[in-house]
C-alpha cells in the first residue's frame, strides 16, 4: 500500500481525536505503577475487556479473512508491546522507560523507508531530534535504573511502530471500533496465552488492582488507543508516533490538574521544548 501523501487534507477532527488520545494515554503510567500484578496479567486483563466493550461493533462488519489475518497480527504486535512497557515501567525509572518508549518516531520512520520506500521530511527527522532532550528536562532525576527494564522499553517502542504499520493498512478497509474489539481480542489471546505459558497468575489481585484496570481500560485504552486506530487512516504512522512524543507534557499536565503538583521551572522549559519539537515533525510541507 502506498503511503499517504502529506499534502492530503488533514482534517481538524483527527487532530482533536489525536489530542484526546494523547491526553488518554499520558495517564497510562500512573495507572500502571499502582496495580499489584505481573505485566502480562495486567496486559492480557486490559485488552480481553476493552475487546467486550467493543464486541458489539462487529455485528454486520466482520472483515475479510486477510484482514482478519492482518488484525490478528497488528494484535500479537499491541499485546506483546502492552506487556514490554508495562514490565518496563515496573523494572526502571518511569523518565528512563518514557524516553525510551519515545524513540518511536525513529523505528517508524525506519520502517516506513524499508517497506515503501518513503523517506522521512526533514522536518520530521528535526522536530523529533529537538523534542527528546525535551523529554529528558521533563524527566525528575534520580530512582533506580535497570539495563532490562531499558530493553523492554525500546523493544515496546519497536513493536508500538510496526503496529502502527499494519494498522493503516487494515484500516483503509476496516472501521475504527471495529478494528480494534478485533485487535483486542487477538492481543488478549496472545497475553493470556503467554500468562498460562509462563505460570503467570491472572487472578487473585487486590481490590484497587481491578479498579486501575478499570481505569486503564476506559482511559488509555478506549479514549487512548481507539483514537489511534481511528486517526491512523487518515494521517502517516510515522506523524502519530511523532505525536506520541507529548505524553510526558500530558503526564505533567494532569498531575497539575489532578494532584495541584505545578511543574517546576525545568518541567515548564522540558514541556516546551517537546512542543516546540513535536509542531516542527508534524509540519506540513
Amino acid at each position: 500500500m502506498a503511503p499517504m501523501s502529506p499534502t492530503e487534507p488533514r482534517p481538524v477532527r483527527v487532530y482533536v481525536v489525536l489530542a484526546v488520545a494523547i491526553l488518554a494515554v499520558s495517564s497510562s503510567a500512573s495507572i500502571v505503577r499502582g496495580m499489584v500484578a505481573d505485566p502480562l496479567a495486567i496486559a492480557a486483563w486490559r485488552t480481553s475487556l476493552a475487546a467486550l466493550v467493543l464486541a458489539p461493533t462487529l455485528r454486520g462488519a466482520m472483515p475479510s479473512r486477510s484482514d482478519l489475518g492482518w488484525t490478528a497480527v497488528a494484535g500479537a504486535l499491541l499485546g506483546v508491546h502492552f506487556w514490554a512497557w508495562f514490565a518496563s515501567v515496573q523494572t526502571t525509572t518511569v523518565l528512563r522507560s518514557t524516553l525510551l518508549v519515545c524513540l518511536t518516531p525513529g523505528w517508524t520512520a525506519l520502517l516506513e523507508w524499508l517497506i515503501g520506500r518513503h523517506l522521512p521530511t526533514r522536518h520530521f527527522l528535526v522536530g523529533t531530534a529537538v523534542a527528546l532532550p525535551g523529554l529528558w528536562l521533563l524527566g525528575a532525576p534520580g530512582g533506580q535504573a535497570s539495563w532490562r527494564g531499558d530493553v523492554l522499553a525500546l523493544f515496546a517502542g519497536l513493536l508500538f511502530s510496526a503496529y502502527l504499520l499494519v494498522g493503516q493498512r487494515v484500516r483503509q478497509r476496516v472501521d475504527a471500533s471495529p478494528y480494534m474489539a478485533l485487535v483486542c481480542g487477538w492481543s488478549a489471546i496472545t497475553l493470556f496465552a503467554m500468562s498460562f505459558a509462563g505460570g503467570v497468575a491472572v487472578t487473585g489481585f487486590p481490590a484497587q488492582t481491578w479498579v486501575l484496570l478499570a481505569a486503564a481500560v476506559a482511559v488509555p485504552q478506549l479514549l487512548g488507543h481507539q483514537g489511534f486506530a481511528y486517526a491512523v487512516k487518515h494521517v502517516r504512522p510515522s506523524t502519530i508516533s511523532a505525536l506520541t512524543l507529548l505524553e510526558p507534557v500530558g503526564s505533567a499536565l494532569l498531575a497539575m490538574v489532578v494532584f495541584r503538583e505545578l511543574p517546576t521551572a525545568r518541567e515548564w522549559l522540558g514541556m516546551g521544548v517537546v512542543l516546540a519539537g513535536t509542531g516542527l515533525a508534524t509540519r506540513r510541507g
